[in-house]
């Protein structure tokens, strides 16, 4: 009976912590995203210290700090300044596939309520550029985090020893920490090599073939490479509905669909799982079920984040003994085991 009223306080307490995080996720978003931040600074710090073993380590992590933060400015004033014009033209270019689908319905007879004049995607075009457009506005919120934790980072190792007083206390934390850093490490340099690879094929092929707004795209590639599965997918159909408004149906947006969906392909099916090997060990349902998951609380940012989420989940769960059965089941081999 102790046995069974323990574990349903500590699921209570799960569910109690996930509502929160959905209330709570306009103050946690941008705290999270300035984490996963600060473990990318320490990990491009030593590749700076690498480069440069003779400078101080402040200077390396300052150095560290400073491209990310320039990086995420960038990042912000191209979403600032390329957003209206892009939404316009995507607003077009759904209006302009929506007549193609009534026309291509009509032709079939379809009933009226099968046609597309009856399918609105306008609200969700506009909800997928207000969260991105919301993306750039918190990136400030995150750079400030990202500043006070920095400050606050010498002070780490004295939290986590008044934490942690007994030595196994301590080296199971630094276990966890070793594991949710090295998960994140991987899993980021992964997704951003392909959404480089991604974005420059993207962006490539639409100056071939004309299109505008390519340098916005290509940036909306990069981000959409983060998403598992939806992310890709949506990459290629937002140039081709752009190709139908600019130059209405014909050759060039058949073949905009052809090597964009050829590129996603080559990279996202045939590339990175070979990079990525069985070094995360996540399982291909649980990766859809998590985006999922991670978007009800987070929105866009826990979509983007969603494997990685899992990911450092797993890593506490396989060292926590009451939380191990939940590492072994969102693991791919079901063999999550401290490290």
């Amino acid at each position: 009976m102790l046995a069974t009223l323990t574990n349903s306080v500590f699921i209570l307490t799960v569910l109690a912590c996930v509502a929160a995080a959905h209330w709570l996720q306009e103050l946690l978003t941008p705290l999270m995203v300035a984490v996963f931040a600060l473990i990318l600074i320490d990990s491009l710090a030593l590749q700076v210290a690498r480069l440069l073993p003779k400078f101080p380590s402040w200077l390396q992590v300052g150095i560290a700090f400073a491209i990310i933060t320039l990086v995420m400015v960038g990042a912000g004033v191209l979403v600032v300044h390329g957003a209206p014009r892009f939404a316009a033209s995507l607003l077009d270019a759904v209006s302009q596939a929506q007549s193609i689908g009534y026309q291509v319905s009509s032709s079939l007879n379809l009933p009226r309520g099968a046609r597309f004049e009856s399918l609105d995607l306008k609200p969700y075009v506009s909800g997928m550029l207000l969260g991105v457009r919301q993306l750039a506005t918190n990136l400030l919120l995150v750079v400030i985090y990202l500043g006070f934790l920095l400050a606050s980072r010498r002070t780490f190792d004295h939290k986590v020893s008044r934490l942690f007083p007994t030595t196994n206390g301590r080296e199971h934390a630094e276990r966890v920490f070793r594991r949710v850093r090295a998960g994140t490490e991987s899993y980021i340099a992964l997704q951003a090599f392909k959404g480089v690879l991604l974005g420059a094929v993207f962006f490539a092929v639409m100056k071939v073939f004309g299109l505008e707004n390519a340098v916005f795209l290509a940036f909306l590639v990069f981000l959409a490479s983060f998403i598992p599965i939806l992310g890709p997918a949506a990459a290629v159909v937002v140039p081709v509905l752009l190709a139908l408004a600019q130059f209405g149906f014909g050759w060039r947006p058949i073949l905009t669909f052809v090597s964009l969906q050829a590129a996603v392909i080559a990279i996202d099916s045939v590339l990175l799982p070979r990079l990525q090997g069985e070094r995360l060990d996540v399982d291909p349902v649980v990766v859809l079920v998590s985006l999922t998951f991670w978007s009800l609380i987070f929105g866009i940012i826990g979509a983007i984040f969603s494997t990685i989420l899992t990911v450092v989940v797993i890593a506490i769960a396989s060292e926590t003994p009451r939380l191990r059965w939940l590492a072994i089941v969102l693991s791919k081999r079901g063999e999550a085991v401290p490290a």
